[in-house]
């Protein structure tokens, strides 16, 4: 329990800011809630999420609504692990509602697996409860379930969990590992249809077919150059200049591909972090210069006068544009490679099934994907 209270911990500057923005929703928000079996059989589920993070966060930076760019907030829960409370069905919850795509990649690679008993009606049960839902019905809000255990499991009755998320208009989709007719018999697709979502299943032990480009090497570069744009200020700055190059080397540990895959995210609009680096708070709010101290200023702008701290930071800016760009560019012909390499038959995987359902269900609250 102790590295959870520690990441909660890292976290909470940028859970700190959500209440208020939850008072005031935009319509152009996707709210992604992801519940993670972590029993000792669920090593691949886990895997999965942590390698198909960024392809589903590339889908949703597709999308727009009313010609708006989407804004992606996830929230994450384990569970089933036996270390895990008892006394509240052995889950966890990781992480409320964030944008902080870095945060989020952080906390999936702490994920390990251990046996445990696995209550689905309670973890759906407390994700409804708990999480900071917007209070909009234009917003598209949605639950991933994903285990192999049966879903009627625990002392929660799923069927009163799904019925408290579709009267707040929560959509449940599931996902089970393993065989379609051991899903149907164990519930998994009884829990979709009163969810109202869609019911999935796949190998969790399947790699998702990752292509190797002759792309990916420049945009790791251009990937390295972006980094060089951000520019941390305040007391939890460095913290989360170096958790962006932590999770720059967990994706690169998994293959060139992720590395890739991780690159084009963050030259998205969807990658945001006005929170730590000083050209995304000036791109939020330009007033933010005269609002924070030359204390609290980050390295490259300290000591400076006023006027050349605008000008570092327009310049600053320009630059990952420049970046940015590229990394799209690049990012085109990578795609185009793919798809022209792709092996027939490829399993579904729990990337596979959440982008599916996401360009699906979506679309229903007027969103629109390029």
């Amino acid at each position: 329990m102790k590295k959870y209270i520690c990441i909660l911990l890292s976290v909470c500057f940028v859970q700190q800011s959500l209440p208020a923005q939850i008072e005031n929703p935009q319509h152009n928000v996707i709210q992604l809630a992801l519940l993670l079996d972590v029993s000792g059989s669920m090593e691949g589920l886990i895997d999965q999420a942590k390698s198909e993070l960024w392809t589903i966060v590339n889908e949703v930076a597709k999308a727009k609504k009313a010609g708006h760019q989407t804004r992606l907030e996830i929230a994450l829960y384990e569970y089933g692990r036996t270390n895990n409370p008892a006394e509240n069905g052995y889950i966890v919850k990781l992480l409320d509602y964030s944008s902080d795509l870095d945060t989020i990649s952080k906390v999936l690679f702490s994920l390990k697996t251990n046996g445990g008993d696995e209550y689905c009606g309670w973890v759906i049960k407390n994700a409804v409860q708990e999480l900071q839902w917007r209070n909009s019905d234009s917003i598209y809000r949605v639950i991933f379930i994903a285990g192999n255990e049966p879903f009627n499991q625990g002392g929660v009755d799923y069927k009163n969990s799904m019925e408290q998320s579709a009267n707040k208009g929560i959509i449940i989709n599931t996902i089970h590992c393993g065989d379609s007719m051991t899903g149907v018999n164990q519930f998994w697709q009884d829990g979709a249809v009163k969810g109202r979502g869609a019911y999935f299943f796949i190998n969790q032990n399947s790699k998702q077919y990752d292509i190797p480009t002759p792309y990916d090497s420049m945009i790791g570069v251009y990937n390295d150059s972006l980094n060089t744009t951000y520019w941390s200020f305040g007391t939890a700055g460095k913290f989360y200049k170096s958790n962006q190059l932590e999770q720059d080397m967990n994706a690169k540990n998994m293959s060139s591909s992720i590395k890739a895959k991780r690159a084009v995210s963050k030259s998205s609009a969807i990658y945001n972090n006005s929170t730590w680096d000083a050209v995304d708070a000036m791109k939020n709010d330009t007033g933010w210069i005269y609002k924070a101290t030359d204390e609290e200023m980050p390295a490259e702008l300290k000591g400076k006068k006023l006027e050349d701290k605008k000008i570092a930071l327009d310049s600053a800016s320009r630059k990952r544009q420049f970046f940015s760009e590229h990394i799209a560019r690049l990012n085109v012909l990578r795609e185009t490679f793919i798809r022209e390499h792709k092996p027939a038959g490829t399993e579904r995987t729990l990337g596979m099934a959440l982008v599916d359902a996401i360009h699906r269900q979506a679309t229903t609250k007027g969103f629109v994907f390029e």
